[in-house]
């Protein structure tokens, strides 16, 4: 028993001697005192200069830590800041280093304020801290292999930045964005252990314009052997703040996963609505169809090259999704990308009181887009109002489509269209023209004009319009003309027929199509369209899609109906020499039998 009294009265003087020690080692310890030497280093080994301009504190034990007060660093030799804070603290558990674990309690970060720039070179002003070569480091001969080491396993129980900016400058495209960290607070952080995150967040930019304000939360997971890292139970509220901006908050949902040793992701994501062109500034209103580069300005390339390194596989679901003016709803996407291809199956969605099913396929080593898809049900005109700036069919109808592209540009893409089309529509409408008051007009003119002159010709007029009860057209697609040969309406007063081009690259049309009267309405003109009833009118279509043009050629159809009386006339003239000859023949049997 005495031995052991003496063992805890020698192990108490020796924890009083550490104690003490500890105690005259805070006391006098001034870590200001190595500033300089810290700042020396910074510089050697970065060229960077470190400004510490608060004091520097130190614990030791339970743990070895360390605060900071407003600290900056500068940009690689220069003294433009680069980075600054107002304070920071961190501090590690001093036992678990002995068994090679960092456990590192909460760190806190508050003020920081960094400035991240892409010079016109392609160099950022941060890639010395990424591993870039730096200044003063020359290349060391390789060491030969020593004995494996066991690794050091991180352990942090968690993270707060608080009252942060960092800010992006892209000299070579102009754009500008800066983030405004409000709160960032994780759970503990280590590997294969749960935890929760919570952010809010501004996000401010210039080209593109936005100013969204986030708020997230999620679990996540890391696993920092495997090199795996997720996000579950992802809730993101996006909301914008523009000037006069009056949308929706944007919220998505689900999870994905990050595998940083063959370099893929997977996910399962929801979001409620998205409207790209809003997120890309685009301006309310569109171009007219075929409007290629701006005038005196060079068209906007397209660069798929972020699609190349890209390896994924998942599902997006959006609720409300609007892009080039074209709104859809229900969208589901399935994506998987490798080896620079995206293949898009399924690619289903509600459209314009219809349905969309179908693929679409995206190569970013050639500059390849396909898509594939049947629209049933659709409303075609508000489609093509929305899509194409486009006022010239109205109706319900079925749209099938397989089309190949390529090109570096929009206008290049549309000039090498390619593929196949086909249109049904039914209870539809031909906007723009009436044809059975166009061919009334012409036919009051061929009787007050010489035969040159017998064409009647009008813009297409919104008040103006067709009804059609049917309408079918199937395209073939080469160089970006869609080809028609097979043109079939019906109305209860007309038959339409027709063939010609829709210049899809020019955003032209040249068109015929071939109207025959087959009823009358009664009313005003009514008789003048009755006497065509049978006649076939040629009415040629040209012009852009926004604005085409009409011209009923009533010569050519008075040329067709001369030539079908002429027919006729022959016909009856023949007919009559047979019975004549009947007549005759008659006779001479007559006088043979009274013989």
């Amino acid at each position: 028993m005495k031995i052991l009294k003496y063992a805890l009265l020698a192990l108490a003087g020796i924890v009083a001697l550490v104690a003490i020690a500890v105690i005259i080692l805070i006391a006098t310890f001034d870590p200001d005192k190595y500033k300089p030497e810290l700042a020396a280093a910074v510089k050697d080994k970065t060229g960077r200069t470190l400004a510490i301009e608060g004091n520097l504190a130190l614990t030791i034990f339970p743990s070895i830590g360390i605060a900071a007060g407003k600290t900056s660093l500068s940009e690689p030799n220069g003294t433009r800041i680069f980075a600054r804070f107002d304070g920071a603290k961190m501090s590690l558990a001093l036992i678990p280093l002995f068994s090679k674990q960092v456990v590192v309690d909460r760190v806190t970060l508050s003020g920081l304020n960094a400035d991240l720039i892409k010079r016109k070179d392609g160099t950022a002003n941060f890639d010395d801290l990424l591993g870039a070569p730096g200044r003063g480091r020359a290349a060391r001969p390789q060491s030969k292999p020593g004995p494996q080491r066991e690794a050091v396993h991180l352990d942090i129980a968690g993270i707060d930045i608080r009252s942060s900016a960092v800010s992006w400058r892209d000299d070579s495209s102009g754009g500008r964005l800066k983030a405004t960290i409000a709160e960032l607070r994780t759970g503990r952080i280590a590997s294969g252990v749960p935890g929760k995150l919570s952010l809010a967040a501004k996000i401010e930019g210039i080209k593109p314009h936005i100013k969204l304000a986030i708020k997230l939360s999620s679990g996540y997971r890391l696993d920092f052997e495997k090199q795996k890292f997720a996000l579950s139970e992802i809730d993101l509220k996006l909301s914008d703040e523009s000037s006069g901006a009056n949308v929706a908050g944007t919220s998505l949902k689900g999870g994905i996963e990050i595998d940083l040793a063959p370099q893929s992701i997977q996910f399962d994501l929801a979001l409620d609505r998205l409207n790209v062109d809003q997120v890309l500034g685009a301006e309310k209103g569109k171009a007219p169809a075929g409007a290629g580069a701006p005038a005196g300005g060079t068209e906007e390339p397209i660069d798929l090259s972020a699609l190349k390194g890209l390896n994924l596989k998942g599902t997006l679901k959006i609720g409300e999704f609007v892009a080039s003016n074209v709104k859809l709803e229900k969208l589901n996407i399935g994506v998987q990308a490798a080896l620079g291809r995206v293949e898009v199956n399924p690619l289903a969605a509600s459209l314009y009181q219809g349905n969309l099913a179908g693929s679409a396929s995206v190569n970013a080593n050639n500059q390849r887009f396909s898509l594939k898809g049947q629209l049933d049900g659709v409303a075609i005109g508000p489609l093509l109002r929305d899509a194409l700036n486009n006022d010239l069919l109205e109706g319900r109808g079925n749209i099938a489509l397989d089309v190949q592209t390529g090109g570096n540009t929009v206008s290049a893409m549309k000039k090498a269209l390619a593929g196949s089309a086909k249109l049904t529509l039914r209870d539809g409408a031909l906007k723009g023209i009436n044809l059975e008051e166009t061919i009334r007009k012409a036919r009051a003119l061929a009787r007050s004009k010489p035969a040159a002159e017998q064409t009647a010709e009008q813009k297409a007029e919104r008040a103006e319009r067709t009804d059609l009860t049917e309408l079918g057209a199937s395209f073939l697609i080469k160089n970006g003309v869609a080809h028609n040969e097979d043109l079939s309406a019906k109305s209860p007063l007309l038959r339409l027929a027709g063939s010609g081009d829709v210049n899809i690259g020019a955003g032209t049309i040249d068109y015929v199509a071939k109207v025959s009267i087959v009823g009358s309405s009664g009313g005003q003109g009514g008789r003048e369209a009755g006497d065509l009833r049978g006649v076939t009118v040629p009415v040629k279509i040209t012009g852009t899609l926004d604005a085409p043009r009409f011209r009923a050629d009533l010569r050519a159809a008075a040329g067709d109906a001369a030539r079908e009386k002429l027919d006729e006339k022959k016909e009856q003239v023949k007919e009559q020499i047979k019975e004549k000859a009947k007549e005759r023949a008659k006779d001479r049997l007559k006088d043979l039998l009274r013989r």
